[in-house]
């Protein structure tokens, strides 16, 4: 298993460098392409591409750093630092999206003629890039994983929006419609994100974990021979995939060393199942339990 997951996030990694190899070659044609076309749209795509090498960039070195085993320094690992990286991808995410939004704003009270066919060749090339990159990513996991998955699809649909717009203005000048087109979908990305902080921000808090099930995990600790009570009961996430808890297990008071060493291997079992990667297990005879 531990071989499975290795090879699982060294894939991850290898499908954010390609992503960002990707971004980045695009977005030197997008700039010349904007030039070519008099398009808007299309430089605006190009400085957000850029940002969105950026943070694919600062992902893929993030994940690097966060399969770094613990230490002395960081007791619990680097998993955070994909966390941190989610935030700051988001963040990036958030100014291109606003930044998006205003040039749209500005476009419509002074739409400009563009070059239609040049922009619908250079959107059928971004639905490629970006759908074969977003493709690559699709396995991945974490919240940084899916922080960039919304940077990628954010331009999926951008260059669709520039295909339909574009094929309408190679027949009707109505130039507002990329317009609100790159609001509409700025606005769905945006909404993405915002869901995405929350987890971020509910990581870095340490609330419990709302798909670590409390009640069920003391229930069937409760369940177990020589339980007498568990309380004190906290949960915390290192990041989105791995949980820890720690919590008080009272137990009979003539209970022997070696029971509470079954006792304990059954409860790490229990917690394993529940995706609990780290576990404080403190026991207290039923004697002294007030």
């Amino acid at each position: 298993m531990g071989t499975h997951h290795h090879h699982h996030h060294s894939s991850s990694r290898k499908n954010l460098l390609l992503a960002f190899f990707l971004n980045f070659t695009f977005c030197i044609v997008e700039f010349i392409g904007g030039y070519l076309t008099n398009s808007v749209a299309i430089a605006s795509d190009a400085l957000h591409d850029l940002g969105d090498s950026v943070a694919l960039l600062f992902a893929y070195f993030s994940e690097r750093l966060s399969e770094k085993r613990a230490d002395k320094k960081f007791t619990y690992g680097y998993r955070r630092f994909s966390v941190i990286s989610a935030l700051i991808n988001g963040v990036i995410l958030l100014v291109g999206s606003s930044y998006i939004i205003y040039e749209s704003i500005v476009r419509i009270g002074s739409p400009e003629v563009v070059d239609p066919k040049g922009m619908f060749v250079l959107g059928l090339m971004g639905v490629a890039v970006n759908g074969f990159a977003a493709y690559k990513l699709s396995s991945g996991e974490g919240v940084n994983q899916r922080m960039v998955m919304y940077h990628l699809l954010e331009d999926l649909m951008g260059w669709g929006a520039v295909i339909v717009v574009s094929s309408v203005l190679i027949f009707y000048p109505w130039y507002f419609l990329d317009s609100i087109l790159s609001i509409l979908i700025s606005l769905i990305i945006l909404r993405g994100v915002y869901k995405n902080f929350l987890k971020v921000g509910s990581i870095l808090l340490q609330k419990f974990p709302d798909d670590l099930a409390m009640e069920s995990i003391v229930d069937e600790v409760l369940a177990l021979e020589n339980v007498v009570d568990v309380h004190a009961f906290r949960g915390w996430s290192i990041d989105d995939l791995s949980h820890s808890v720690s919590f008080h297990v009272v137990v009979p008071s003539h209970t022997v060393i070696e029971q509470l060493d079954e006792l304990k291997t059954q409860i790490k079992g229990l917690l394993a199942s529940h995706n609990v990667k780290y576990s404080s297990i403190e026991f207290e005879g039923e004697k002294y339990h007030c």
